[in-house]
């Protein structure tokens, strides 16, 4: 399968990723036990005759893939990818609410129009005036591997530039039903992540996107050689097992991996096996995390793939994010394991141009 370069990103979420000189300091901290993402003025992405009709799901959407597509010097690109586990959960909540309300009776259809999940990405397209290949994938927690993954393929079959990009929201309704089920906690900065004792997580939102091409272009800033997704592994060993293959199949050893970017929820129940896995991890590299920045969705793995990023073009490992004592010396791999309710696990591979 071919790789792809990263040729521009767009970062939406609860830190001041938008602003392009931000490197994980300062870093804002969850308001209790969820995250909101820091919004930009939306004026300077979307024209104001189309943002008064959007959700806050479509606005972060566009918002991230002008910024990606600015950064790439890109106006149009062969195909549109977008992920997403709940989709535009505002607008499918306002809609049935006003069912509820109006006692299914004098309904706008705007709402409804727009809950879909592939809201998103028709909304960049009809602005891009893209008409080519458009697909959203809303399979939880690999919505967003599965963007990559359809992108790598579309490479293959002769594609030159592909947007992909992952976007979640929640509403005070959806938090405070998940708080009232008790999968919430407040954030306690003490008990890092990975050493978590207690069930709970902090939910959040955000949107990244990426413009990927094919070839290495003076504006290219790491590559994606890879992407794997593992449901419900019975075991750590599963996932060594299966991480070594993934690697062996790049050609390289978790002793190359110079920084392994892990996706603890600081829930105990969900990280069991990356805590088992952690060990072994820091034998051969450096382990560090990213979800105590960016909290946990659905497609929390794009911001993953975003500090990846970032990490290659600095070549520097903020203390913020690491786990392990040592730093590496250069960052040439980027290895981030992933894992969402302990169900999704998913391994990607970012490397440097």
């Amino acid at each position: 399968m071919a790789k792809a370069y990263i040729n521009g990103t767009g970062c939406i979420s609860p830190q001041d990723s938008i602003n392009s000189q931000w490197f994980f300091d300062p870093v804002t901290p969850p308001s209790g036990d969820y995250y909101n993402a820091k919004e930009p003025s939306y004026k300077e992405f979307i024209a104001p005759n189309l943002l008064r009709r959007m959700g806050r799901a479509i606005k972060m959407g566009v918002a991230g893939a002008n910024l990606a597509l600015q950064q790439a010097g890109a106006t149009k690109v062969d195909a549109i990818i977008t992920g997403t586990g709940l989709g535009c959960f505002e607008d499918s909540e306002r809609f049935l609410l006003a069912m509820l309300n109006n006692n299914e009776q004098f309904l706008t259809p705007t709402s409804f129009i727009q809950s879909t999940h592939n809201t998103v990405g028709s909304q960049i397209a009809l602005i891009m005036k893209c008409h080519d290949y458009n697909f959203t994938y809303v399979h939880r927690g690999f919505s967003f591997e599965s963007t990559l993954q359809d992108a790598l393929m579309l490479f293959s079959e002769g594609k030159e530039s592909v947007l992909v990009g992952g976007i979640e929201e929640h509403t005070p309704n959806f938090v405070e039903l998940n708080r009232r089920a008790h999968k919430f906690k407040t954030y306690d900065p003490a008990i890092p992540f990975w050493k978590s004792t207690t069930p709970g997580i902090q939910m959040s939102e955000g949107a990244a996107f990426f413009v990927l091409g094919k070839h290495k272009t003076e504006r290219s800033m790491a590559t994606i050689e890879g992407v794997q997704t593992l449901y419900k592994p019975k075991s750590s060993d599963v996932i060594l097992k299966k991480l070594s293959a993934f690697l062996d199949s790049h050609g390289l050893s978790l002793a190359q991996i110079d920084v392994c970017l892990m996706g603890f929820s600081s829930d105990v129940n969900f990280d069991v096996h990356l805590k088992e896995l952690l060990p072994e991890i820091e034998k051969e590299t450096v382990a560090a995390h990213f979800k105590h920045l960016s909290g946990e969705y659905h497609t929390a793995s794009a911001f993953a793939l975003w500090t990846a990023t970032k990490l290659i073009e600095k070549q520097e490992l903020p203390e913020v994010l690491a786990i392990s004592d040592r730093k590496p010396s250069q960052i040439r791999h980027v290895l981030i394991i992933n894992q969402y309710l302990g169900i999704n696990y998913s391994f990607t591979l970012v490397s440097k141009c």
